[in-house]
C-alpha cells in the first residue's frame, strides 16, 4: 500500500492517484500537494475518522463513488499535479 500516516497526526498523506481521486470525489479537501520527485507528488487531507474509513472502504472495495463524479476528481488531481 502506498498510503501511510504523517508523523503529525492531523494529516493523511498518499502518492496513490487513485486513491486521492475517491478520496477527493467523495468531498474529502485536498490541504496540499508537494512534488516529491519528477515522478512522485504527494497529496494531504486532514486526518478524521471518516477518513480513515473511506480509505479502508476503498481498499477493501465496499464503497461505490458515481462515476462521473469520480472523473471529474481524477482531472482535479491531475490538474493540481500539472500546476506544481
Amino acid at each position: 500500500m502506498i498510503t501511510k500516516v504523517l508523523k503529525h497526526p492531523n494529516f493523511f498523506e498518499s502518492h496513490e492517484l487513485s486513491l486521492v481521486s475517491a478520496l477527493i470525489a467523495w468531498d474529502f479537501p485536498i490541504l496540499k500537494v508537494e512534488k516529491e520527485s519528477t515522478k512522485r507528488v504527494t497529496f494531504f487531507f486532514e486526518q478524521t475518522p471518516q477518513l480513515e474509513q473511506s480509505v479502508s472502504d476503498y481498499w477493501s472495495d465496499t464503497k461505490l463513488v458515481s462515476p462521473k463524479k469520480y472523473f471529474s476528481a481524477l482531472r482535479e488531481a491531475k490538474s493540481r499535479i500539472y500546476s506544481l
